[in-house]
């Protein structure tokens, strides 16, 4: 069975949840700006390799309704 007993509420210090400051690193634009750059060679062989896919696939399925 559950207890339904009630929880113990511990006081909370808001300061002590707060999210610690942080400075943006001097090499933020350099790292982002690569992120970008691995994102878009990324997207351009997925283009690329769908491409390649679908005309294979079309290509087979052209030859398929010739052939049968």
């Amino acid at each position: 069975m559950v207890r339904s007993d009630t929880l113990t509420w511990f006081p909370i210090d808001p300061a002590s949840h707060a999210a610690p400051l942080t400075t943006l690193e001097a090499d933020f634009e350099k790292r982002w700006t690569a992120w970008i750059t691995r994102g878009r060679v990324h997207e351009q062989s997925v283009r690329r390799r769908f491409v390649v896919g679908a005309a294979a696939l079309l290509m087979g399925a052209i030859t398929y309704a010739f052939v049968r």
